[in-house]
């Protein structure tokens, strides 16, 4: 992956025309009181990424020793100037010169800009009234209402990630748009049903990206990706066979087909509207994969282990709207301490975990007399 490609948001299999030479105005140019500096939950976008959000202090961290570790292992004198490092972790500093006007803020984190594209061409029409949605995009601004898009600007950086940096130390990387997205925290609002969209996308768009990097011969050798790989196969082949309207992710494919049924899916997901029911309809699907951990000769250890990580993630993006989700339940919390680490996984513990949650909250689709199952 490019600097220029992680910059602009953009996967390698997803890659789209760029506004090339659009020059970075700073997070600065969004922060007056009158804009996005302001009270109230229409103007202070840049306070609430500035003094919540995760993305701010992204820089930060290749400060600390364990990127020094990192970096020294990969062989890169300074983590905080190597551009392996920063392209992800402060990616102004991986643009040209010329294209970043405020200089100071290149290392300002993962900023405005990174997610919503260069601002010299848009900053001034974003904010005539009489200008629609879709005039802002056409002036260059990326468009993050569609759920598709958005998962592109994130998975360059949340998902794949070369095999000698995680073998140098940095933590693996999985991918879940939902969850990873409540937690920045968001500046915006979202339709009721964003979370199966946002959840379906980014786990489809996860799977296109880990399928890219199994084409390609630098990757083949990387066991992460292809174990990663596998569980998804596995986890969207459920949700797609339990929905005929879904373009199907066939549950054994090359790593080709495999990547382009998980764009088609993520493209189909993201313009689609879900009935209100449809979380609890999914969480039934996958939750009912319980017994699938208690056969487990055939699958890999570390197969399963995604599988499980993968599962528990859904458990917590799509339960957000049910009354007796119980998040922060004594169930729920086993589910996440079970795939906290691939070392201490217990497949016929997280098993009975999964069920039991299962009957906590409900998600239990009922028999035809009224009683569940």
């Amino acid at each position: 992956m490019s600097a220029e490609n992680a910059i602009a948001g953009l996967a390698p299999a997803a890659q789209s025309e760029q506004h090339a030479n659009g020059r970075y105005l700073g997070a600065m140019s969004c922060s007056s009181s009158s804009c996005h500096g302001g009270a109230g939950d229409q103007h202070n976008q840049f306070i609430v990424w500035s003094q919540r959000d995760f993305h701010q202090r992204a820089s930060l961290i290749l400060t600390n020793a364990r990127s020094a570790r990192i970096a020294e292992t990969l062989s890169i004198s300074d983590a905080s100037a190597g551009v392996r490092c920063t392209v992800c972790h402060s990616p102004l500093t991986a643009i040209a010169p010329p294209r970043v006007v405020d200089r100071s803020e290149r290392d300002s984190g993962v900023s405005c800009e990174s997610c919503h594209a260069p601002a010299e061409a848009w900053l001034r029409s974003h904010t005539r009234r009489d200008y629609t949605y879709l005039m802002r995009v056409s002036a260059g601004m990326r468009d993050l209402r569609s759920f598709y898009v958005r998962a592109n600007t994130c998975v360059a950086c949340h998902q794949t990630l070369d095999s000698d940096i995680i073998a140098a130390g940095h933590p693996r990387l999985v991918f879940e748009l939902y969850t990873q997205t409540k937690a920045e925290p968001p500046h915006w609002h979202d339709p009721a049903d964003s979370a199966v969209r946002a959840w379906l996308v980014g786990q489809a768009v996860a799977l296109r990206e880990l399928s890219w990097k199994a084409n390609h011969d630098a990757y083949k050798s990387d066991p992460d990706a292809a174990a990663q790989t596998s569980a998804l196969t596995w986890l969207l082949s459920k949700v797609t066979s339990s929905d005929q309207s879904l373009p199907p992710i066939p549950d054994a494919a090359d790593s080709h087909t495999g990547q382009h049924a998980a764009d088609e899916l993520a493209r189909r997901v993201s313009g689609r509207r879900f009935e209100n029911d449809y979380d609890t309809k999914l969480l039934r699907t996958l939750t009912s994969t319980a017994t699938e951990f208690r056969e487990t000769p055939s699958v890999p250890p570390d197969v399963l282990f995604y599988r499980a990580k993968r599962l528990a993630l859904a458990c917590e993006a799509l339960s957000g709207r049910t009354a007796s989700a119980q998040l922060g339940s004594a169930e729920f919390n086993r589910i996440i301490n079970d795939v906290s680490s691939p070392a201490n996984f217990n497949a016929g513990a997280f098993a009975e975990h999964i069920a039991a949650w299962r009957v906590a909250t409900g998600v239990i689709e009922p028999k035809g007399d009224g009683a569940p199952r």
